[in-house]
């Protein structure tokens, strides 16, 4: 039963009936009954029966009541609807107690990254455990939907590539390391460490991402894996688990060896790149004539072929900002050499460093970290030394300052260079991707699992509240200082630089709407001040539920990722 307001009208008069009503099914059909006409009764009265046939607590007016709990609400219920929204959820598979978990650690990731058991307060503290149902879970249901997270990884992937891609699509592949804690896992070595933690343990980990650096899918190495092996790994991941086809691939020089291509074309001949090539090469293409320096008197880009690399577009630039700046690198690095040199001779001149092999080691210890050793010519004997810096070397790395020559499959009715330039460049928005996982906003790292499948899940976890934040800050970009507008560079060569509008934003701290603007943590702060709190009635046992009023910005965030308040 329910109260129906009816709304009539006789000539230009409104007429308001409330209706007691008995809703019943007949025939397939849904039939209503009239039991009284209210309408006469008090307004309180009726809204007090509205209130009682919809089983909500009827509270007397001025009634004194008290909150019993208050939890955080705003931002992780807009992550929860811009997850349902944007499909993320539905790449998780069918609703159940894990997905639930798995849902929830996302977003707590997302908003307080820390430890699992940090992660299970925090939605104990949030409405995301009420909202999701697992609020009595404790932490070891959440590393059991870990084990069940990463059993699922490939069909994850695989969906929401598919959602993200379409047939021709650029995939960017980057690789990246974190450190350990502790020395169990079987997945720790002992390599290059891109976090700068000498003589820590790490995992290697390489991400897939599309051209505006949303991450699709991650795979885990052991942590002295080459960006060789990842690479030829990863596209056999891709070819043979996600199934694509006519794909262009987008990564560093790192990964693109003789013998991975050859791969790539053993997997499929509709799969492209787009790469670089070394400095060693380039310097080698100007030496041999391939490339006219004063070509580029009149440009900052031109195509060529090479019989070194067939079928092959080379598209070569030159950035002068950054031939000034190379320019500017190496002579202040040559000047810490030969101060550090200088007083080398000194010690050897004065009789306090006399052998050859003591004069060559702290040569080596001068010289390791400026990198200069190739430019500086060193004689060496027992008890004398001397130097002299190699001109010519300066000079012919100098002439190569600022030039980079990007090699492509891709064929010139697909894209034009100034286009293959802009592709290679998206390689910065994985980078982009990389300082989110790392430290900017999940913490990845330091790995403080030892089970492999646990090590490979949290990496996996972290890069799927890595994806949900992606899409936060597209979608609530008006409200914080993202530029939203970038303007597109007179030359692809060049820097991208900010638009006039994100610079008035960053200066006045208000969008063009005159709304304030703040970073995307700020808002996710802001968002937390709407709560839920549960109240009750004193002295009785009726208890109820109530949302604190949103503001102006929190109600505008909620619209900005197209969902409504859940109240």
């Amino acid at each position: 039963m329910h109260v129906s307001h009816v709304v009539s009208r006789r000539g230009e008069k409104e007429y308001h009936s409330y209706l007691v009503r008995r809703s019943y099914r007949e025939e397939g059909k849904v039939k209503h009954e009239t039991v009284a006409n209210v309408s006469k009764l008090p307004p309180a009265a009726i809204e007090a029966l509205s209130l009682a046939l919809s089983k909500k607590p009827v509270v007397e007016a001025g009634s004194d009541f008290e909150v019993i709990s208050s939890k955080r609400h705003g931002a992780s219920a807009l992550l929860y609807a811009l997850a349902k929204n944007s499909h993320l959820i539905d790449a998780l598979g069918k609703s159940s107690k894990e997905r639930n978990l798995i849902t929830a650690m996302i977003i707590a990731q997302a908003l307080s990254p820390s430890s699992k058991l940090a992660a299970v307060d925090y939605i104990s503290e949030s409405t995301l455990g009420d909202e999701l149902g697992v609020g009595g879970c404790d932490v070891d249901d959440y590393y059991s939907a870990l084990d069940w997270l990463k059993d699922q990884q490939s069909s994850i992937e695989s969906k929401l590539i598919k959602s993200h891609l379409s047939s021709g699509s650029m995939l960017l592949y980057d690789l990246s390391s974190s450190y350990m804690e502790g020395t169990k896992c079987p997945l720790s070595r002992y390599g290059y460490s891109r976090d700068k933690k000498r003589g820590k343990l790490q995992i290697e980990y390489g991400v897939v991402a599309n051209k505006d650096g949303l991450p699709l899918a991650v795979k885990v190495f052991d942590g002295n894996t080459s960006d060789l092996a990842s690479f030829r790994s990863v596209i056999e991941q891709i070819k043979t688990t996600h199934g694509l086809k006519e794909l262009t691939l987008v990564g560093d020089r790192g990964m693109f060896s003789t013998f991975n291509i050859e791969k790539l074309h053993e997997l499929d001949p509709n799969y492209l790149y787009i790469t670089a090539i070394r400095s060693s090469q380039i310097r080698s293409l100007v030496e041999t004539g391939a490339i006219q320096l004063g070509l580029f008197d009149d440009t900052d880009l031109f195509e060529i072929t090479h019989p070194d690399y067939p079928g092959e577009r080379l598209v070569v630039c030159r950035n002068s900002e950054l031939a000034k700046k190379r320019h500017h690198d190496r002579q202040a690095l040559l000047q810490v050499a030969t101060t550090r040199l200088d007083k080398l001779v000194e010690s050897v001149d004065g009789g306090r460093i006399k052998t050859q092999s003591d004069i060559g080691r702290r040569i080596e210890k001068a010289l390791s970290s400026t990198k200069m050793s190739k430019h500086i010519i060193t004689h060496v004997g027992e008890g004398s030394f001397s130097y002299q810096i190699d001109e010519d070397s300066v000079r012919a790395e100098a002439a190569t300052d600022g030039i980079y020559v990007i090699r492509t499959t891709v064929p010139t009715t697909g894209a034009s260079s100034a286009e293959i330039v802009s592709f290679y460049k998206n390689l910065a928005n994985v980078e982009k991707v990389f300082r989110s996982l790392k430290s900017i906003d999940i913490n990845v790292r330091p790995v403080r699992h030892y089970l492999e499948n646990r090590v490979r899940a949290h990496v996996f976890l972290c890069m799927l509240s890595a994806h949900l934040l992606h899409l936060a800050k597209e979608k609530l970009a008006p409200l914080t200082f993202r530029d939203t507008e970038p303007p597109v560079p007179m030359s692809p060569v060049a820097k991208k630089v900010v638009s006039q509008s994100a610079k008035d934003k960053a200066a006045s701290k208000v969008n063009e709407e005159g709304e304030e603007v703040t970073s995307l943590r700020t808002l996710f702060k802001h968002l937390d001040t709407m709560t839920r709190n549960t109240c009750r009635i004193k002295d009785t046992e009726v208890v109820f539920q109530k949302t604190t009023l949103a503001t102006p910005k929190q109600r505008r965030a909620y619209e900005l990722i197209g969902a409504k308040i859940p109240l």
